[in-house]
């Protein structure tokens, strides 16, 4: 067993015999995911905070939250995690608000289409429906849409990976930076770190495999299909600069490695960052883990730095 935090070490025994995604139903998952949420305090208060939906290209109405301090700049667009099958936009208000508080700049929270009900890309296309509308309409709505950014958080993070390279070579938008926390990238799974930490670190291997075919993979998506598996993409010149946060003990800890590695042979600036002890969802521990507040820390200053100083045009 590999070392463990010893603040994460009773919820590491207490999940023994207890069944993960995999094993239960997507209203049995959404439920804890909504039950972890209101645990957590809320975050800070914003200067403006509102909910509004934008319309996707299928006339499909996305609820978005959107946050906005006093001195913003820039737009972060923020994706929730919970495997394409968990997650809203009220599981990830505590960290939109640290998010936009600790950096300076707006979060728009996307609240997109879950799985298996709207299997691939219904998720992806509401994002991008978001990115867009931020672009052309941003400012209409009082936020500082010319200078964008993506987090993502695990299932979040595929989906903002997958949107900067969707964006590369498009007119609109320009991304300056994506913060991808603990991303899944290849939904073929062949890091070692799969078998490295398959089972007993709060997200198994099985459990990722089980969210990919839920998201729809091998039914409306193939596994080398980049827009699922971003790391499979043939080329990412040009794609914005990125951070990749992951936690040690996580299966999902190689794709953040390999995708890092893909972006600094294709000249992307690229960080990666591997915090000890910890495992998948910790990044949303902040109240109790000092690895959580200075991970927002470090993503938050990543994002400030990315609109003083932007490194594409």
């Amino acid at each position: 067993m590999a070392f463990i935090h010893p603040k994460l070490r009773p919820l590491i025994k207490a999940a023994i015999g207890q069944p993960t995604i995999a094993g239960l139903a997507p209203s049995d998952v959404r439920t804890k995911s909504e039950e972890r949420a209101r645990a957590r305090p809320k975050g800070p208060e914003i200067d403006r905070v509102w909910d509004r939906t934008v319309t996707a290209e299928d006339g499909h109405e996305v609820p978005v939250r959107i946050y906005c301090p006093a001195s913003a700049q820039g737009v972060v667009v923020a994706m929730h995690g919970g495997g394409w099958i968990a997650g809203s936009i009220d599981t990830f208000d505590d960290v939109s608000r640290h998010i936009a508080n600790d950096s300076g700049q707006a979060v728009v929270n996307v609240g997109y289409r879950l799985a298996p009900e709207n299997p691939f890309p219904a998720g992806l296309n509401d994002v991008l429906a978001v990115l867009r509308w931020v672009a052309r309409h941003g400012a209409d709505e009082g936020i500082p849409g010319e200078k964008l950014m993506l987090l993502g958080d695990s299932a979040g993070a595929n989906l903002a990976a997958a949107a900067a390279l969707t964006f590369r070579d498009a007119a609109e938008p320009n991304i300056l930076l994506q913060v991808l926390v603990y991303p899944g990238l290849d939904a073929r799974m062949e890091s070692e770190t799969h078998e490295l930490y398959q089972e007993g670190y709060i997200l198994s291997s099985n459990d990722v495999a089980h969210t990919f075919r839920t998201y729809g993979v091998g039914q409306t998506a193939e596994a080398d299909d980049w827009r699922v598996s971003p790391l499979r993409a043939d080329d990412v010149t040009g794609v914005a600069p990125a951070l990749l946060i992951s936690a040690e003990c996580d299966p999902l800890r190689g794709d953040s490695v390999a995708y890092a590695q893909k972006l600094l042979e294709a000249g992307v600036p690229a960080t990666h960052v591997t915090y000890s002890g910890v495992t998948h969802l910790f990044f949303g521990m902040r109240a109790s883990l000092e690895a959580s507040k200075m991970a927002q820390l470090q993503a938050a200053a990543a994002i400030r730095d990315a609109v003083r100083n932007p490194s594409q045009e």
